[in-house]
């Protein structure tokens, strides 16, 4: 390759591993004025953290105590633990907002520091770890009197300040996630992005490696600290280490801090994971889980739905034909040693199906309808024994679902205008509806 396209090569590669040239400058001026502001001692000897029991040793069991109880180790870390602690778990449905941590600091109010989390937060440590932690470096700098507000660029300026207090692991892993979420009957899986922050994770690499060059680790144990990351972060911190390495020694200048001789001695880690003082925390009450996702378990307890009842001929006619289909297809580009020609395979998918339609016709098929749940149901039920509706009419398809719905409470609208009236409200969606008591 010519020395020009190399070059041309690299800076592409810049251009994708690291931030613009003039936010690497306020990167490092952010961190050198949290240095002029509250010392070196975070930025040089904190421990760095990682979401393990080494560093987190407090009981999990799911609720509002354990939140609290992280929140408080974390703030422990930062040094402001001395702060009562507030936790308000949100229990909304679903999961988290895409694009958001699900964990915020919500203010300091009578010397309490206050925190939100969403319930769909807590069920995955890799969430609500660096979460809890960004949020905790916010309290940081409201109880340090530190600029601070909703606005991006008081934001930005909270992801700085997480990383100078040793938290950089954490929320370089998490700056920027994608997950599945499995689907069900009715339902598509799908992905979901997660973001912590508003840096980009290029800016949260970029402020880890200097964090990492300003603390002079050798080679063995910057690759200690890298195996804590993931691929695309450990790519970014070690693209940035170079251009910090030549700045060497003026990056200690630059951040203002001390000749080595003179940085203050590390805290003891004994006493960072030492035991919290519970007197705040109910010792006689269990924890209400939050972490669990019950999905669509008891979801409609309380709640009308509807029995699907058709025939099984569809369903059994897609259960009989879509295997045969698919061998065939498999054996025909594999070559699986299976005799069976495409044209033979679609023609005895076709023969199944047929049959399936005419044998699935005499075979009821009785469904709860809620899109989520389908589960079956016996003609006797009142209750679905998974989604816990209740069972308020039949229905012939789950496209009537809602027209059963509105037909529901519009006739329930009636019996409270008519008093008088003794007949339970019947459910109509057209000719095929018919309805039952509840």
């Amino acid at each position: 390759m010519p020395p020009a396209a190399a070059a041309v090569r690299e800076e592409d590669e810049d251009d994708v591993l690291l931030p613009p040239p003039e936010a690497r400058q306020w990167l490092l001026d952010q961190l050198a004025e949290l240095v002029r502001a509250r010392g070196p001692g975070p930025l040089l000897r904190a421990p760095l953290l990682e979401p393990r029991e080494e560093f987190f040793p407090d009981p999990w069991a799911g609720g509002e105590a354990s939140v609290r109880r992280l929140a408080r180790r974390l703030l422990r870390y930062a040094g402001i633990d001395a702060h009562p602690v507030e936790v308000t778990i949100l229990d909304e449905a679903g999961s988290i907002a895409a694009g958001t941590s699900g964990v915020s600091f919500e203010g300091l109010r009578g010397g309490t520091l206050e925190f939100a989390v969403q319930s769909a937060a807590l069920r995955d440590p890799l969430i609500v770890v660096p979460a809890m932690a960004r949020a905790v470096a916010e309290a940081f700098r409201r109880v340090h009197r530190l600029p601070t507000g909703d606005d991006v660029k008081f934001q930005r300026l909270v992801d700085v300040t997480a990383v100078y207090l040793g938290f950089g692991l954490l929320t370089a892993n998490a700056a920027l996630r994608h997950a599945g979420t499995g689907g069900g009957w009715g339902r598509r899986s799908s992905r979901v992005r997660t973001r912590l922050g508003v840096l980009d994770p290029q800016s949260v690499a970029f402020l880890l490696a200097a964090q990492l060059e300003a603390r002079q680790l050798d080679a063995k144990a910057r690759r200690a600290v890298l195996r804590g990351l993931g691929p695309n972060p450990v790519a970014f911190v070690r693209a940035a280490q170079p251009g910090l390495a030549q700045l060497e020694p003026l990056l200690a200048e630059r951040l203002g801090l001390p000749p080595r001789e003179q940085w203050p001695p590390p805290p003891a880690m004994s006493e960072l994971v030492a035991p919290l003082h519970d007197e705040d925390e109910p010792e006689s009450e269990p924890e209400e889980r939050k972490d669990e996702d019950r999905g669509i378990k008891g979801m409609n307890e309380g709640r009308p739905v509807f029995r699907v009842e058709r025939s099984m001929a569809l369903r059994l006619a897609k259960m009989l034909a879509l295997p045969t289909a698919m061998l065939g297809m498999v054996a025909g580009r594999m070559q699986l040693g299976i005799d069976l020609p495409m044209g033979q395979a679609i023609a005895a998918a076709a023969a199944l199906g047929a049959v399936g339609l005419v044998v699935g016709r005499m075979i009821p098929d009785r469904r709860c309808s809620e899109p989520k749940c389908g589960t079956a149901l016996d003609p006797e039920m009142k209750v679905c024994p998974l989604c816990g509706g209740t069972i308020m009419g039949v229905i012939h398809h789950p496209r009537e679902r809602l027209a059963a719905e509105e037909a529901l409470a519009r006739g329930e609208e009636a019996t409270e205008r008519d008093a008088g009236d003794a007949e339970e409200p019947r459910v109509k969606t057209g000719s095929k509806a018919t309805s039952e008591s509840s």
